[in-house]
């Protein structure tokens, strides 16, 4: 079994990948995002970035707790799509998800309550 078919089984819970259009890679994160999943979430966003999407899209829907822990995959996979040239989102947080990430600052990364599309 390859590492990218390991980190998809362990990641099961965690996140679902898809691609809407070629161009974009949207993750899909879920549950609680904190100290105990950043590992985890890090490398799912890295693995992501691996595939040079123009747009990465990480849509916290689903997402029920966030802790500045579990932000920090989300600033580190920013920095790295900006390194790469790919254009980094965060979508559709939930009210207190985003209550967090714009009291840690990632609001930027916000663009807003709908998918993009």
């Amino acid at each position: 079994m390859s590492p990218a078919e390991r980190l998809r089984r362990r990641s099961r819970g965690l996140l679902r990948r898809f691609r809407s259009r070629p161009e974009l890679l949207v993750v899909r994160l879920k549950g609680d995002l904190g100290a105990d999943t950043a590992r985890e979430t890090g490398r799912a966003l890295r693995a992501a970035l691996r595939e040079e999407p123009k747009i990465l899209e990480v849509d916290v829907s689903r997402v029920t707790h966030l802790s500045t822990d579990g932000a920090m995959p989300l600033f580190l996979a920013a920095r790295g799509a900006r390194e790469q040239g790919t254009r980094f989102r965060v979508t559709r947080a939930p009210e207190l998800v985003g209550m967090v990430m714009r009291r840690v600052g990632l609001e930027r990364y916000l663009s807003g309550e709908g998918s993009a599309g």
